[in-house]
């Protein structure tokens, strides 16, 4: 399953082409969170000031359907134009989190260079969060909710 999630940035004035950002929850990629939320609890028992552990790894394809650098050729005009059709179909504008068809994806033209990549593990869910590529700021996503990701191991299990 594939979701879409709203990104911010810590710099008022720059994204980077990291406006949204798209994860593909598998199975294998739930169960790890989950066991992840897991262990965040079982520390903050022992901790209680802990809020969140960042892991170096992610799942994070940062992207933006405002920009391409090949939008001046009709191909890449077009790839923008399908782009932003399907995220306002999924209404990306309201929600922080929405659930994509498998059949959704992104040019690669219009992905975000990103480097640092984390997932953040918390008591309610995973965001992510990743570092620009050439810049000195961090983009962070919507969180995908705990219980999204016990369907989703639940759903794999029949």
């Amino acid at each position: 399953m594939q979701v879409v999630l709203k990104v911010w940035s810590n710099n008022p004035d720059n994204n980077a082409g990291c406006d949204s950002a798209l994860v593909e929850i598998t199975p294998a990629l739930a169960k790890l969170a989950l066991r992840r939320i897991a262990v965040l609890c079982e520390q903050k028992a022992i901790d209680p000031p802990l809020d969140e552990m960042y892991y170096w790894d992610s799942g994070a394809d940062y992207f933006s359907p405002w920009a391409d650098p090949t939008a001046g050729t009709r191909e890449g005009e077009g790839a923008c134009l399908k782009l932003r059709e399907e995220l306002d179909r999924l209404q990306t504008d309201g929600h922080e989190v929405a659930t994509a068809s498998g059949n959704f994806s992104v040019p690669q033209s219009q992905m975000a260079r990103v480097e640092c990549s984390q997932m953040v593990a918390r008591e309610s869910g995973i965001a992510f969060t990743a570092i620009p590529k050439h810049t000195d700021f961090y983009v962070t996503t919507a969180e995908i909710p705990k219980e999204f990701l016990e369907q989703s191991v639940s759903l794999a299990n029949g």
